[in-house]
């Protein structure tokens, strides 16, 4: 069971990747329009061509500053993935590499980032949610480490 949890934990990155994307797909092509409740929740397409934020950075240098970040949580996941004593960090690794494919993949496919949920005043999608679910999972085992 110890080697088949991190494919299992893999793969499901790997199928919320393709959800995220899937939700793109369709935010960009059929549910164009917002539906929103009391303006500050819910369904807002929107392309976000800067990064976390919106903060602007030209699309080329946050490609080049995205790759190799990659590389490096790749080399991490596989340094971790069969040690059951780093299960959290694998797990938040996972999360973290699956939603910057993600958003990566937009990046080079549509110039820009796909968001769509609206969440007060800030618009996000599923790889941004996956990213910081697993930040906040490495953070905080990293805190309460025992």
């Amino acid at each position: 069971m110890q080697k088949i949890r991190p494919l299992l934990i893999f793969t499901g990155g790997f199928f919320l990747f393709t959800v995220d994307q899937t939700i793109k797909y369709l935010a960009l092509k059929i549910f164009t329009t917002n539906l929103l409740w009391l303006n500050t929740l819910g369904w807002h397409p929107f392309k976000n061509s800067g990064i976390a934020f919106s903060l602007p950075l030209p699309n080329i240098f946050t490609i080049a500053l995205t790759v190799p970040t990659l590389v490096i949580i790749s080399v991490l996941l596989w340094g971790v993935k069969n040690n059951h004593k780093n299960f959290y960090y694998f797990f938040g690794l996972c999360l973290i590499f699956w939603g910057a494919i993600s958003n990566l993949l937009d990046r080079i496919i549509y110039k820009t980032t796909i968001d769509y949920f609206l969440i007060g005043t800030g618009v996000i999608n599923l790889a941004d949610i996956l990213i910081i679910s697993g930040f906040i999972i490495i953070f905080f085992k990293q805190i309460f480490k025992k």
